[in-house]
Order: structure tokens, then sequence, then C-alpha cells
């Protein structure tokens, strides 16, 4: 979790309202000497050519508090209530050392504001909220290899509805880090990823087996949890993977010499 002050949030939010229909920018600065306390949102102009679906901060700006070291977070906002981040934002935010935050605002429900980012910590797995990219079945996956086995799987720039675009996610991602199928007559491990095909024409969810016949999964729009494993398999079971026996020193390596994001 991110943790900022209530008159940081405040600040994030007003300017949102005050923002809309535009999406509107910013960044949460700190001391410059990295210690807590002393947080203040700083607004910045949007300079993107579309401000109704993107924003842009100066460059000039952003490597000024960049080299301060005060940076502590960047900032957006969702005017139209996507509440999670775009294809476009996972693709920026993979690529920066700070985390990113996004200000959602709904018509019908409260504003809302999330950070997100690998320098900050692992939620616990279960009783997540879900959002689309960050805290959804892949996400889980991912936290669990990073937390229990010390390996980072790919940062996947994702569409909400990937698997109707031909975008092979999860596959993919495992295939890279040397994970393999296997078939049912082998007895499952922890730490064995089971892929489903749940109402879609391809594979578009995935969870852990973590022993005593239950995966920990997180479906669309429900909280993350174990669930027993049985009904699963037999209704929605695609395939099972493992990771390579020896495979996961030389994938930390990897990760290590930054093939990971």
């Amino acid at each position: 979790m991110f943790e900022i002050s209530p008159a940081v949030r405040d600040a994030i939010l007003d300017h949102a309202r005050q923002g809309a229909p535009e999406e509107v920018c910013g960044v949460v600065l700190g001391r410059h000497d990295g210690t807590e306390g002393g947080d203040r949102y700083v607004p910045c102009a949007n300079l993107a050519a579309d401000r109704t679906t993107s924003f842009e901060i100066d460059a000039s700006f952003m490597a000024q508090a960049r080299a301060s070291g005060a940076l502590r977070a960047i900032v957006h906002s969702h005017p139209h209530g996507l509440d999670g981040p775009s294809k476009t934002d996972m693709e920026q935010a993979a690529e920066d050392d700070v985390p990113w935050g996004i200000a959602v605002l709904d018509p019908v429900h409260r504003p809302k504001l999330f950070f997100w980012g690998d320098m900050l910590p692992v939620a616990p797995y279960e009783q997540r909220v879900f959002r689309h990219g960050i805290a959804d079945c892949y996400a889980l996956v991912r936290d669990w290899y990073r937390q229990e086995r010390g390996l980072v799987l790919p940062l996947t720039p994702r569409d909400p509805d990937w698997w109707t675009k031909g975008q092979r996610v999860i596959e993919d991602n495992l295939h890279r880090f040397d994970f393999d199928a296997f078939g049912d007559s082998e007895p499952l491990q922890p730490g064995d990823v089971l892929l489903f095909q749940v109402g879609a024409p391809t594979i578009n969810h995935t969870g852990i087996y973590v022993g005593n016949g239950l995966v920990l999964h997180h479906l669309t729009n429900r909280l993350s949890r174990k669930d027993v494993l049985g009904p699963w398999k037999q209704k929605y079971h695609a395939r099972t993977m493992r990771l390579r026996p020896g495979a996961l020193q030389s994938a930390v390596q990897s990760i290590a010499e930054g093939d990971g994001r």
C-alpha cells in the first residue's frame, strides 16, 4: 500500500473533479532526502493532444523532480470511470521506478484513488478487491511467485478483454520463464499454475495450486480467495503448468540483468 496523508488524497481528488471531463495529472513529492513525511501534491498541466483520453507532463519538470530525489508518485485521473489502468498506463508505469496512481471519477460511486507498482509491498493474497491489470488473476499469480519463489514474471500491459483480441497473456508469459504443461496423471504440487477457460473461446483465467486440494485465484469483480479445486478443474480446467526443474535460478538471473519487464 502507498501511504499518503488525507490532505494529499483530498488535493488529488479535488484536482480530478475540477479538471473533468479531461484527465488531469500531477506528482506527489516528498522530502529530498527520501525520508517519510512532508508529502505534497503538485498539479501539473496536461500537455497531451487529447486530454480527454490521455495525459502528458512536461518532460523538463519531470526530469527535475526525478533528479531532486523528492518524487514519490505520478498521478493522473480517469474522469469517465475506468477503474483500473489502461493498456497505455500499464506500458508507461512498467518503465518507471516510482508508483503510479489513478483518481477514478464515477457518476454513481464515490471517487477512488489507488496506486500500483512493483516497488510497493505485495498485498495479502486473499480478499483483494478486483482491479484489472494490477489486482486480477494474473497479478495474483505474479505476486505469489515474486513473494514465494523470488521469480518476477513479466509485467504485461493488456486490454480489459485481452482474451477476445488474440492476446495470450497467461500462456506466453509462463512459457517465457520455462513453465511446461503436464498431463492430468501427474500429481499436483504447490506452485503449479492452473489455466482455466471460463465462458470464453480461449484461456482467460489462472490460479495457483496451494496444496490440500485448494486453488488460489481471483475472478473478475470478486475478492481473491481459495476455492476447492475439484469443481473448477472439472468444469473449466484447460491445462496445468509447472516451472521446469532448474529453471528458477536462470530465470532469477535473467531478472537481475533487466529482462523481466
